[in-house]
């Protein structure tokens, strides 16, 4: 199975298979929509209809419609596997799929996959919006392609389990850190963990975003009395967040240390971050961070730097699991909790931390509750 998805990709259509026997199509178009194709290249309709319209309605970005497919991609494996779908056509077996055998496939995603109880309900999420509310919902085009509803009554698998969360803590960024020889490495592990950015985040940090952050690090903050004027310890840094709709940015203010800010000072400071930068026309355009060759970081660029320094640490027995991206957010945001420099009590910290992380609803950022009993005990007052 293969999955694709576009939002404004431009075709030239003269390169199209359709004029191997004559010119039939030509000129540019402009595409929006997902795809998911069978192992023989076939595309599949149904699946594929469907990611098209939420990608054209903007409901879901080009990252989500790629999650969906796939899980629509995994399902439609597993009901080609079983004997009473083996004959049917493409992905005509979501047609006549019941909602006994969707509780089988998901038994079976945890029995035999051993997958996370959370992996499971993603894929069960995905399958109520394609089945209820494509297949079974007609349009002004169509009627409805299947009566009967497996999810009438809603979600089938079981509830998720809520498992702690696990950050990075400091030991483990400072091992990390002493695993790389690169200064720029070591400001991006820096900055990840401090700012409590995602991985995806990361390539669009700007310079100006740094350079206005370190500007207010320099406010002198007035006290009442005759006491002198404080310098902050901590400052907003504007963050064009990930997770928006129809790949749209959301827009927030992390807070950084200033501390980290000035280590990206002198980063930037250097002479082979200058080289690099001089061929972006502002510091709106150039990215804080730059790789080994100059280019803006990717997502993809991130874990494998992870990656590459947790290896290198449990081999050099400085930790004992690899840290991802993810693990380094969640550090920021522990961070933030037991900080008794932020906020006044425990929920006012759990703001900042949800607006901090981006969070839409409150109820993402308290997984952060969910806490082990020695970052608890040190985070709560004695009675």
């Amino acid at each position: 199975m293969k999955v694709v998805s576009a939002r404004g990709a431009v075709l030239d259509l003269r390169m199209s298979l359709l004029n191997e026997d004559g010119p039939l199509v030509s000129g540019h178009v402009s595409v929006t929509g997902g795809a998911v194709f069978d192992e023989n290249e076939r595309l599949l309709p149904l699946c594929s209809g469907f990611l098209t319209q939420h990608a054209k309605e903007g409901s879901l970005s080009t990252q989500s419609v790629e999650t969906y497919g796939k899980n629509l991609a995994y399902a439609l494996q597993y009901l080609k596997g079983r004997r009473e779908f083996a004959t049917t056509l493409s992905d005509e077996a979501f047609l006549e799929v019941s909602k006994g055998q969707l509780a089988e496939y998901f038994a079976h995603l945890r029995e035999s996959e051993n997958l996370a109880s959370k992996t499971v309900r993603n894929r069960d999420a995905a399958l109520l919006s394609f089945i209820s509310g494509y297949l079974c919902e007609p349009t002004e085009y169509r009627p409805a392609l299947r009566a009967d509803n497996p999810y009438k009554k809603g979600l089938i698998s079981h509830s998720p389990k809520h498992n702690l969360v696990v950050p990075c803590s400091l030991s483990e960024l400072y091992a990390l850190l002493r695993c790389s020889g690169c200064e720029r490495e070591r400001c991006v592990l820096q900055f990840m963990f401090d700012a409590g950015i995602r991985r995806s985040e990361l390539p669009r940090v700007t310079l100006r975003a740094v350079k206005e952050a370190l500007d207010f690090q320099r406010i002198q903050l007035t006290t009442s009395g005759d006491a002198p004027p404080i310098h902050t310890d901590y400052c907003p840094i504007k963050i064009a967040g990930s997770k928006g709709r129809s790949d749209q940015e959301k827009p927030r203010y992390s807070i950084v240390s200033r501390a980290t800010l000035l280590r990206v000072q002198r980063y930037h400071a250097s002479s082979l971050y200058k080289k690099h930068a001089r061929k972006f026309r502002s510091d709106e355009s150039t990215p804080a961070f730059l790789n080994a060759h100059g280019g803006t970081f990717t997502a993809n660029s991130v874990s494998k730097l992870l990656e590459r320094l947790s290896k290198r640490a449990i081999r050099e027995c400085k930790i004992q699991k690899p840290i991802s991206p993810h693990k380094l957010r969640h550090g920021y945001a522990y961070a933030i909790l037991k900080s008794p420099d932020l906020g006044a009590d425990f929920p006012e910290r759990l703001a900042i931390a949800q607006r901090s992380l981006g969070h839409a609803d409150m109820s993402t950022t308290q997984i952060y509750t969910m806490i082990p009993f020695d970052i608890y005990s040190r985070m709560s007052p004695p009675e």
